[in-house]
């Protein structure tokens, strides 16, 4: 690559965002890893809450595993930040001090570079290699195929980790049949109803709710549901930040020690 006009690093200040632009190199060499998120769920991920820590004073933090809520302070220094924070609804990389909750693996990766964190509460898991098989069976089709085959498993790939960072209510419209309906009332939340025809519903209605809660409406309503009336769908925001959290981590020395004009997700310029 000769030239490029639009490549920058953006380094994020908090309090008042400054871009710090690279607008034009000559000789520029353009780096992609390969399957990223799907290296980073061979990782540990957090299987079972053990404790919550009110008080992280004592902890041993090469011992913890989990997620802490931190006030941080970031090195004046530091050439790219790599620690990520949402403001005004918008990912930014900031220097100064603020407060965040990260994950551990992350938190120790920072310090190495000079982050310096006060420990305020802990979420402390046991850690399992949850998608090992997983990964090694669709990287094995995909590495050894081509057209549809190839497309799909590199979908099972890239897309799974989404899925555990999903909301817990999301809109979904669904036809039913009118019999049906009951089923509908006492594991969803119906948001609206269009009749039709004297046989079918269309359903406006909030999905992947929480079980707890479903539980609890059927409580105040005297409703019993029978235990496979409806399959809840999941989400697990923990393992989806554990993932996103070891991706950072593989491209930090890509970011930090090469004169980078810019970055995203799984690349560099």
């Amino acid at each position: 690559m000769s030239r490029s006009e639009d490549t920058f690093v953006r380094r994020s200040y908090f309090g008042g965002a400054t871009d710090v632009y690279k607008g034009y190199g000559e000789n520029l060499h353009y780096y992609d890893v390969n399957s990223l998120y799907p290296y980073a769920m061979l990782k540990p991920m957090p299987l079972k809450l053990l404790k919550i820590h009110v008080n992280m004073t004592g902890i041993d933090l090469e011992n913890f595993f989990g997620f802490i809520e931190c006030e941080v302070h970031a090195p004046d220094s530091i050439k790219v930040p790599i620690l990520t924070l949402k403001h005004m609804g918008k990912p930014i990389f900031p220097l100064g001090a603020w407060r965040a909750t990260y994950f551990s693996e992350e938190i120790k990766a920072s310090i190495k570079l000079g982050y310096k964190f006060n420990f305020l509460k802990g979420y402390e898991y046991s850690k399992y290699n949850l998608f090992e098989g997983y990964i090694k069976h669709f990287y094995n089709i995909k590495k050894n195929s081509v057209g549809a085959e190839r497309f799909i498993a590199k979908m099972h790939l890239n897309q799974l980790y989404g899925y555990f960072g999903r909301k817990l209510e999301l809109l979904e419209t669904i036809n039913i049949d009118i019999k049906d309906l009951h089923l509908y009332v006492t594991t969803r939340i119906i948001k609206t109803m269009i009749e039709i025809d004297d046989k079918t519903l269309s359903l406006l209605v909030y999905s992947n709710m929480s079980e707890e809660i479903i539980s609890e409406i059927n409580e105040c309503l005297s409703i019993k549901i029978k235990n496979d009336s409806y399959s809840f769908v999941k989400s697990n925001v923990g393992i989806a930040l554990a993932v996103t959290s070891y991706a950072r981590i593989h491209m930090i020395p890509f970011k930090v020690d090469n004169d980078v004009y810019y970055s995203d997700t799984d690349s560099v310029f």
